[in-house]
């Protein structure tokens, strides 16, 4: 959530995401336990910071958050030739080694899911 408000979050949306999450959720007078656990899942659903991920909700973040780059590769696309000024050959290569690293730490589970996308994006990434 805090990267897609603002692209300066994107290092530490992590943590942000958190501190926005109970921004919204104690107005909301959410249980203190129920919001340390959203928390909790938020801090540790981002899959370049190995962290066990314990609970159920824990699990099922991190698998949406990884499958979510394969629904994205145009906007990771436009951040590496737009933002961060790559050559052509620099920025596929950028994207195809993220999405292998989102897939690799994907629950069996998720990894089905998402394959035929996988698949698909290393085909589109070798043609650039």
């Amino acid at each position: 959530m805090a990267s897609v408000t603002n692209k300066d979050f994107y290092e530490n949306h992590h943590i942000i995401g958190a501190e926005i999450a109970r921004e919204i959720l104690e107005p909301l007078n959410v249980k203190e336990e129920q919001i340390n656990h959203i928390q909790k899942c938020i801090l540790n659903h981002r899959g370049s910071i190995i962290k066990e991920k314990r609970t159920p909700e824990e699990i099922c973040i991190a698998d949406a958050d990884a499958m979510a780059h394969f629904y994205s590769v145009p906007s990771l696309l436009r951040m590496v030739y737009v933002e961060k000024n790559m050559s052509i050959d620099e920025g596929a290569k950028f994207v195809a080694n993220k999405l292998e690293r989102s897939y690799k730490k994907l629950t069996p589970e998720g990894k089905k899911l998402i394959e035929p996308h996988y698949e698909a994006s290393k085909i589109l990434l070798k043609k650039i």
